[in-house]
């Protein structure tokens, strides 16, 4: 079988290649024969080098799932090998399952759970390893994996809100871009077809929609690909910080969607801080994983700035009001907790409220969005149907 290696030489240089062997140990055996010191060994799995994203994507669902399944188990009193062989013979999901069948063989090489997991930061990410750390660290391993798998729980069910919320728009806006662009390419050329055999003159609105509908059928190809290319460079262009940092700015200006977003981010901070709080990680270390998953570089750069105030001995809630960034709710209730050591039993509290805070949201976004839409898609369709049908009505006019 063929193994990827990671090693540092005497000079302490990184090296990296590929080796056959029967199992991990022959491999960290014969580097260190080489004069090499092994950090990682790990089955080479051709499936997982794929650079496609979406082939190698692992939902967070299914991580979630893990989680609680081998948080059962060590409660149960099972070796953690022995229970990551179990789960990871029950996955569906296959990248899953080959990334913990490399994990389990170097918890079994003697690599730390935490060290293991490290290795893989597309499938586990910071706050998911530096909670096993913890649970290594204590002893409480089950503990914190289930501490983890409700958090998740949590995340997961504030996201579906907001996709719900994303559906209906998405899929009228999509049904009318289609209903127009059809009656433009195949519709409208047949009534064009019968104006010109009548050789009526025809209304301002009527030219317009018959030279639109010209339009479309030459140059169409042309105009699919743009868009096209036009979303991947967008997608592209975001990898840049300072354009990241002007899209995320907008998006929190939104009319109705700025403010469901700000409070799926501020319930998502403080979810997160309270399960790091509880959890015994040092603030400093939780204010910067949270930095780094909050999905927004607006947060992100406050919670960064906030960090660096606290290292100095600041207090968290005096630096992130001064941010500006997150209301004062949230500000009042992490004073309130950081003067009665009772910081993640407040934080908690915020991230419910927040939550509930947006359902409402939802359900009133929903409720403005689904009238506007309707009135979008049949005036869409309702403008063309009358440019078309206002010859017709002349050439009855004039017939009689």
């Amino acid at each position: 079988m063929k193994y990827k290696y990671v090693a540092r030489d005497t000079g302490g240089r990184r090296v990296s290649g590929v080796m056959d062997a029967p199992n991990p140990r022959v491999v960290a055996k014969e580097l260190r024969e080489q004069g090499l010191y092994p950090l990682n060994v790990a089955p080479k799995r051709p499936g997982l080098d794929i650079p496609i994203p979406f082939l190698n994507r692992v939902p967070m669902k299914q991580v979630a799932l893990f989680t609680r399944q081998v948080a059962s188990m060590i409660g149960a009193g099972i070796p953690l090998p022995s229970a990551l062989a179990t789960v990871t013979e029950q996955l569906k999901n296959k990248n899953l399952r080959q990334v913990l069948q490399e994990v389990r063989e170097m918890v079994e090489g003697g690599e730390k759970f935490s060290e293991a997991l490290s290795k893989y930061p597309k499938v586990f990410d910071r706050l998911f390893i530096s909670m096993v750390e913890a649970g290594e660290a204590t002893g409480n391993l089950d503990i914190m994996l289930n501490r983890y798998f409700t958090y998740m729980e949590k995340v997961l069910a504030l996201r579906r809100k907001v996709v719900t919320a994303m559906v209906y728009p998405t899929v009228v806006l999509s049904l009318a871009i289609g209903i127009v662009a059809f009656l433009l390419i195949k519709i409208v050329p047949t009534f064009t077809a019968l104006f010109k055999e009548a050789g009526v003159e025809l209304p301002a609105l009527t030219l317009f929609i018959i030279n639109l509908s010209n339009f479309l059928q030459k140059h169409f190809v042309y105009i699919f690909w743009a868009l096209v290319a036009f979303v991947v460079l967008f997608r592209l262009s975001l990898r840049n910080d300072n354009v990241r940092r002007v899209y995320d700015r907008v998006r929190l200006r939104i009319f109705i969607i700025g403010p469901l977003l700000r409070k799926v981010a501020v319930a998502r901070f403080s979810r997160t801080l309270a399960t790091m709080v509880k959890s015994g990680i040092p603030i400093l270390d939780a204010l910067d994983i949270i930095a780094k998953t909050s999905g927004n570089k607006v947060i992100e750069e406050a919670v960064l700035k906030s960090r660096v105030e606290v290292a100095r001995g600041e207090s968290l809630s005096k630096t992130l009001k001064e941010m500006g960034v997150f209301p004062s709710m949230l500000i009042e209730m992490m004073a309130a907790g950081e003067q009665t050591g009772a910081l993640d039993e407040m934080m908690d509290k915020v991230a419910d409220f927040f939550e509930d805070e947006v359902d409402a949201a939802v359900a009133a976004l929903t409720s403005v969005l689904e009238p506007f839409m309707l009135i979008f898609l049949g005036g869409f369709i309702g403008t063309i149907v009358i440019a078309l049908y206002l010859p017709i009505f002349k050439m009855a006019a004039t017939i009689k």
